[in-house]
């Protein structure tokens, strides 16, 4: 089946109503943004029959006037005959129009239609009982009859309008466009207020693939016939960068006013906006600058417009001064399903050979409609085999396309938003936020400002103080830290993987690349030992963080006492991998530049001799094997935090006089 080029498909005789009901017809519909398919003055030769054979197959309405002399023409009775398979092969609507006749002598051929078949049955013969078929099975249909809407303008009206609830009906019946959308649809309905005479600005916020523009493109669909004068401008800022600011403005006001502009600088645009009811969709906003240049003020449009924003930043929505924000959240299981089943199997449940697999997938996307329609496209028509592959190339690489898409939010960071995004991405997904801000703190982030931001592009979210992040944007942000040294782990800029972990450090491959390393040390194994050797961090000039960590320390929901038993079975663990023999024969050094250091179960007795830095912010040693930090008195003013809990063997806290800003 071919794609759907024409809303609208007209069938009619042109020496009856080409030149008044028809013209009429036409002209209201195109008024109200519907694309029809019609012939106007054209020789109706064999080239044109199969271009217009075509048509009728990229048509999602029908509309048949049948007129008085319609059946004279055996050029509209082929088309009607062509048309009515259709209705009948793919349920598309036919809407016939009985124009100055009545619709019992159609569905009967009597008066001008039998003289007109008796005509033709000299010259086609056979072809005449299926021509009385067709015209006794679209008289059967529901339609319009101009004898008893009166008049002809009321006709017209009456039409448009049952063209456009059918047109509305027809998209919203589009399994694969809209699955899982009519409840955000209806939401947003609700909140434009269509009643109500204000300007009103809606915008749509999410995480990229969520499917915002899907949602805004459905909304001006359903909307567009409810207002005189609409506009869509999608891909905002790619086409900004494309042709200009003052060409999209040109673009949408073209739109708006139905006529071409090629300079929108003049006053008269103003004053003719005022008087518009307007429909305008800017889909894909990144600047509220920009925004703003393009569409000024409230009071630029007329009463009752309506505008509808998407953008991945919340705060860029807040700044056009949009009147509510809607934020458009992850799929749920049920619609996940269909829409994956819909593009994987052509049907709404899967295969029953295949319901694993895609439980698999369904797990992988999490919600995320950009992943579901990526895989579903991907994976339909393939074996269980390549179901398999393609799951396990997933569990260590991330789909492109995804990949890409996602990673649009992340390039438009600042540097330092990219690099709190990174750490969280690869360190701090399920903590507490306070937690994260102290340790992005310390590493001389500016915590709370960075996490808004990220808040607001919808790259984590906050619940119960807790710091979350949608599976695939933690993929892709581990991604981007793959790509930085892909065979080599050393040219990464973090390390949190054990496998990459022991490489770089068992093997002394460190370079300034690094600046943060994670290890959960219940990872190490006997048998493979990770040895940090006496100069392991002498090459990494700008590590700024070390964490050697047992990660139920930080799990705050457990109970003091499950915390109490794991100090035990902490030193129980160091016996018996023997930790005091291979993680850390004597190390010499520490990097001057770093802020952060986490180092649970530390096997040695004090720290290195040169460690003298002015830089550290946290310094965490639980369950070490400390009996001093240092000797002497060392000056570490920016130090906030000490934290030496169960280390047993501590004997003295050195002076911390020198170290006025601890906290704790």
């Amino acid at each position: 089946m071919s794609v759907l080029k024409y809303d609208v498909f007209l069938s009619f005789r042109g020496e009856d109503t080409r030149g008044n009901f028809t013209s009429h017809l036409h002209k209201e519909l195109c008024r109200k943004n519907i694309k029809i398919f019609i012939v106007y003055g054209l020789e109706r030769g064999d080239e044109i029959s199969q271009a217009l054979y075509k048509a009728i197959e990229e048509s999602t309405i029908y509309v048949v006037i049948l007129s008085e002399h319609y059946a004279s023409s055996s050029w509209c009775l082929d088309e009607l005959t062509e048309i009515l398979k259709f209705k009948e092969r793919y349920g598309r609507q036919v809407i016939p129009v009985f124009y100055k006749v009545d619709p019992s002598n159609v569905r009967h051929q009597r008066q001008s239609y039998a003289d007109d078949l008796v005509k033709h049955h000299q010259r086609f013969g056979g072809k005449v009982d299926t021509w009385k078929a067709s015209l006794t099975q679209v008289a059967g249909l529901s339609g319009w009859d101009s004898q008893a809407t009166r008049p002809e303008s009321t006709l017209v009206t009456e039409i448009v309008k049952d063209i456009s609830k059918k047109l509305n009906n027809c998209f919203l019946s589009d399994p694969e466009g809209i699955t899982g959308i009519d409840m955000h649809i209806e939401q947003i309905q609700s909140l434009l207020c269509l009643e109500l005479p204000t300007v009103c600005i809606i915008g749509i916020w999410g995480m990229g693939g969520i499917g915002k523009t899907t949602i805004a493109n459905a909304i001006f669909e359903i909307l567009a016939t409810q207002f005189s004068s609409k506009s869509l401008i999608r891909n905002v800022k790619q086409e900004i960068e494309r042709v200009g600011l003052s060409h999209v403005k040109n673009e949408y006001l073209s739109q708006l006013l139905n006529e071409r502009i090629a300079s929108s600088e003049s006053n008269s645009y103003d004053q003719r906006l005022k008087r518009t009811k307007g429909l305008i969709v800017f889909d894909d906003v990144k600047d509220a600058d920009q925004l703003k240049d393009l569409i000024g003020t409230h009071r630029k449009f007329g009463q009752g417009s309506r505008i509808i924003m998407t953008s991945r930043d919340r705060q860029v929505l807040e700044n056009a001064n949009a009147d509510e924000i809607y934020q458009v959240r992850e799929m749920d299981y049920q619609d996940s399903l269909q829409l994956f089943c819909l593009l994987a199997f052509k049907q709404n449940h899967p295969i029953e050979s295949f319901a694993s697999l895609t439980e698999k997938v369904l797990d992988y996307a999490k919600g995320l409609p950009l992943a579901l329609k990526v895989l579903g496209s991907l994976l339909y028509g393939r074996t269980k085999e390549a179901w398999k592959s393609e799951l396990q190339k997933l569990e260590k690489l991330p789909d492109l396309k995804i990949f890409r898409l996602l990673k649009l939010s992340y390039d438009g960071l600042d540097e330092e938003q990219k690099d709190i995004f990174l750490d969280i991405a690869c360190f701090h997904r399920g903590e507490l936020e306070k937690d994260v801000a102290l340790t992005l703190n310390s590493c001389g982030f500016f915590a709370y400002i960075g996490m808004d931001v990220l808040k607001d592009r919808c790259l984590i979210s906050i619940s119960d103080d807790t710091i979350w992040m949608h599976d695939l944007i933690q993929e892709m942000g581990h991604e981007i830290v793959r790509l930085q040294g892909v065979n080599d782990p050393g040219k990464r800029s973090r390390l949190w993987k054990y496998e990459d972990v022991y490489d770089v450090i068992s093997k002394n491959k460190g370079t300034d690349e690094i600046q943060c390393i994670f290890c959960d040390i219940m990872e190490i194994k006997k048998e493979v030992p990770l040895l940090v050797h006496a100069e392991t961090f002498r090459n990494m000039n700008n590590l700024r963080m070390i964490q050697f960590r047992r990660n139920i320390f930080d799990d705050h929901r457990e109970q003091l006492n499950l915390l109490k038993k794991w100090t035990i079975s902490a030193y129980n663990y160091r016996e018996e991998l023997n930790l005091d023999d291979f993680l850390c024969p004597f190390l010499e050094s520490l990097p001057d530049g770093l802020k952060l250091l986490h180092w649970d179960c530390f096997p040695q007795r004090s720290f290195p001799l040169d460690f003298c830095s002015k830089n550290p912010v946290s310094l965490v040693m639980r369950c070490s094997d400390l009996e001093q930090l240092w000797e002497g008195n060392q000056a570490i003013p920016n130090l906030k935090r000490l934290n030496l809990s169960h280390s047993k063997k501590l004997i003295r806290v050195p002076d911390l006089s020198m170290s006025p800003n601890i906290e704790e």
